[in-house]
């Protein structure tokens, strides 16, 4: 008989979803059927779009709002009382549990907190049997986590199985597997390989910058104060994604340099990093366990307020990236990784021992072998 698996995920943020579709491309692997659904949906599509609507525009024009936000959620959750958040992902628990009774679901992953408290009301008020597990995607306890009450969590690093012991979750439920994300990124071309893949310079140095959320003019004063180290035999690619109006404009400012390269989006991100010197990103728990497993030496700029500050904190206390605290700072550090190799192999060596590449199909192999 064959199984399949519901994959919970949310389009707050891309690192959800991420998660999912590398979890999805293992079960695919070993021939299980899945599929993926927001959590939100089942209360109502619109729902779904206002919650995901409301996110991305706070993260992209109010990160100090959404910090706010946070932190508040951080305070609530200290209390031990029933959050508002929980009741709301309640309010659809009926429907899901429909759906994955229609449907012949065998186990539930969850890589949002959402559906994590969603399947919790299922097996509190419906006494559902169906094995769910809940994929931390953060390297911090994240607020209300300790709300759930599922059957398996997988979390990035024994740090945080620590954190949420500390809170009172079961020891026994918690599994130290690292944040799934796609194997392409585990694999390691050598440099000169990957320049030539994407027809990039053999002879200089690259700075490579991930954009996220970041504003057109954050990133071009980024890129300007970059250029004005002058720095020899040296280019920066920025990796756009989907930002048409971030493309024309750094393409209109610099295009005549033959400094500064854009990228639309992409599926050789992979690529790209094992072609960069170093790398200029936001803190997200996956485009940091992405350069980790890629092994790219890096330096987090901009993080918003809330599990991307916990995040870089993290990293930086591992050795595994720099944190920055000004444009200024970041540039220091990079130009730091870039021309110092004993710097850079050492950001690696702390990469491998605290990054597991082989996540997704850690987490698989507990879910089938509990099925």
């Amino acid at each position: 008989m064959t199984m399949k698996i519901l994959l919970l995920s949310c389009l707050t943020g891309n690192g959800h979803n991420s998660a999912a579709c590398a979890v999805k491309k293992e079960l695919e692997k070993r021939g299980v059927e899945s599929v993926i659904k927001d959590p939100v949906s089942f209360r109502s599509e619109r729902a779904m779009r206002m919650v995901t609507s409301t996110y991305n525009n706070m993260i992209r024009k109010m990160p100090k709002v959404y910090g706010a936000v946070y932190k508040a959620g951080v305070l609530y959750d200290s209390t031990g009382l029933t959050s508002p958040v929980y009741r709301i992902n309640a309010g659809y628990a009926k429907r899901l549990n429909t759906y994955i009774e229609e449907n012949g679901i065998d186990a539930v992953i969850c890589t949002h907190l959402f559906g994590m408290l969603a399947m919790t009301a299922i097996k509190r008020k419906i006494g559902s049997k169906v094995p769910a597990y809940g994929v931390l995607t953060d390297y911090t306890n994240i607020p209300f986590l300790p709300e759930t009450d599922i059957d398996g969590y997988f979390v990035p690093h024994e740090d945080i199985k620590e954190q949420l012991v500390q809170r009172e979750m079961a020891a026994e439920k918690i599994y130290c597997t690292g944040i799934p994300v796609d194997m392409k990124f585990a694999e390691h071309y050598e440099k000169h390989q990957a320049r030539e893949m994407l027809g990039m310079p053999q002879d200089k140095k690259i700075f490579l910058i991930m954009t996220g959320g970041v504003g057109c003019e954050n990133m071009i004063k980024l890129c300007n104060d970059l250029m004005k180290r002058n720095i020899e035999n040296s280019v920066i690619y920025v990796l756009v994604g989907k930002n048409e109006v971030m493309k024309n404009k750094l393409d209109e400012k610099y295009s005549s340099t033959g400094c500064v390269f854009t990228v639309p989006f992409t599926d050789k991100v992979n690529v790209y990093m094992c072609a960069a010197d170093v790398m200029l990103s936001k803190s997200g728990g996956l485009s940091s366990t992405e350069a980790a497993v890629a092994n790219i030496p890096f330096v987090s700029v901009k993080s918003i307020p809330g599990c991307e500050t916990e995040n870089a904190r993290f990293f930086t206390t591992k050795g595994m990236s720099l944190n920055a605290d000004s444009d200024k700072q970041a540039i220091d550090y990079a130009c730091e990784l870039a021309f110092d190799k004993e710097k850079a192999d050492n950001m690696i060596l702390a990469q491998r021992e605290n990054i597991n590449p082989n996540a997704a199909r850690d987490i698989v192999d507990l879910v089938l072998g509990h099925a």
